[in-house]
């Protein structure tokens, strides 16, 4: 049996100058490819790692049935449905109308049988409009990197969350080992901006991608994030040859 290892996480990770407006229009704009883009970049682990998410949660909560959980940085919902499959009251959140738009189709089509409803809102997850402890839980996956102020994101997640309540933050990350870095950093290099290119002419945009996890500080900056916003118990664990990482940790 495989055992999970977690170890604590050190070094920071200076906020990144980023224009919530410019970041809303990028993103709607490579909506409809999102999911996609995820599954190349992460080498088509993207669903496993989702799901790996949702247990850690599960465990974090001692079930889901009725938790109520917000996902923040929601894009097209992916992450958030596979929460509300396992009986969690979801809240998604994101700054982009265009990947809204997509997560309430994909709703719409595929709710499974009688379970709760996900409830969609745009919002800026610097600014949460939600009542202190309004949730059970909170989640980001791929959108701590985006943030202009990753350290006012997780603060804001911090007061919307109930006492002892547990966050996991899914992103890439840096492989340890250099050739395989050198490998997977020049593969990303190469397919996201063609895809971009292939996909609407927004081979820009897929690059940002690809310099934005490439800049990224990974467990190591998202720990220490952790820690200077009022989160104890902080722990991460590497996925994948370490080309992603979970961190956890509780409010």
């Amino acid at each position: 049996m495989r055992v999970t290892r977690y170890r604590d996480g050190m070094n920071t990770h200076e906020p990144q100058a980023k224009n919530p407006e410019r970041q809303a229009a990028m993103f709607s704009r490579i909506a409809r490819h999102y999911d996609l883009i995820n599954d190349l970049a992460s080498l088509g682990r993207d669903r496993t790692w989702r799901r790996t998410v949702t247990d850690e949660l599960e465990r974090a909560c001692h079930g889901l049935d009725g938790r109520e959980i917000l996902d923040v940085a929601c894009g097209t919902g992916a992450s958030s449905r596979a929460l509300a499959n396992r009986g969690a009251a979801v809240t998604g959140c994101d700054i982009s109308p265009g990947m809204l738009d997509i997560a309430r189709r994909e709703e719409s089509e595929d709710r499974r049988g009688a379970r709760t409803p996900i409830r969609y809102e745009c919002h800026d997850a610097q600014r949460l409009p939600f009542a202190d402890r309004r949730f059970d839980a909170v989640t980001i996956s791929y959108g701590l990197r985006n943030m202009p102020d990753p350290r006012a994101t997780l603060a804001d997640m911090r007061r919307v969350c109930r006492a002892g309540g547990p966050i996991i933050v899914l992103d890439f990350d840096t492989p340890n080992n250099p050739v395989w870095r050198a490998i997977y950093e020049r593969y990303r290099a190469i397919v996201l901006p063609a895809l971009g290119d292939l996909f609407g002419g927004n081979g820009d945009a897929y690059r940002y991608l690809d310099v934005s996890i490439d800049a990224w500080a990974g467990r190591n900056g998202v720990a220490a994030m952790l820690r200077e916003t009022g989160w104890h118990d902080v722990a991460y664990r590497t996925l994948s040859g370490s080309i992603a990482s979970i961190c956890r940790a509780r409010a």
